[in-house]
């Protein structure tokens, strides 16, 4: 027991240091979920401007069809608003 209290003592890497890095990895887990999205944005946008100069039909088809999807409703619905037409239910 006192062989494993020297090595921690010893050491800079004990378990202060892993509940730090565990803090810091922990606070920049939203800036790169914003980060994937603005990429995803980017190159999204990109894949339609590449796409309708080769290929306008295929693209357009493509356009057309999120616009449909997007005009119909939300893909995902929105869970406070859920909540709230419940309340409102009862």
């Amino acid at each position: 027991m006192e062989n494993h209290e020297d090595f921690c003592a010893d050491r800079e890497d004990g378990t202060e240091a892993l509940c730090g890095d565990y803090e810091m990895k922990r606070k920049n887990r939203a800036d790169d979920i914003i980060a994937v999205q603005a990429v995803l944005c980017i190159v999204i946008g990109a894949a339609f401007f590449v796409g309708n100069m080769f290929y306008p039909d295929i693209t357009g088809e493509v356009f057309g069809r999120i616009r449909a999807l997007s005009a119909e409703g939300s893909i995902m619905p929105n869970p406070i608003d859920l909540l709230a037409e419940l309340i409102d239910k009862l």
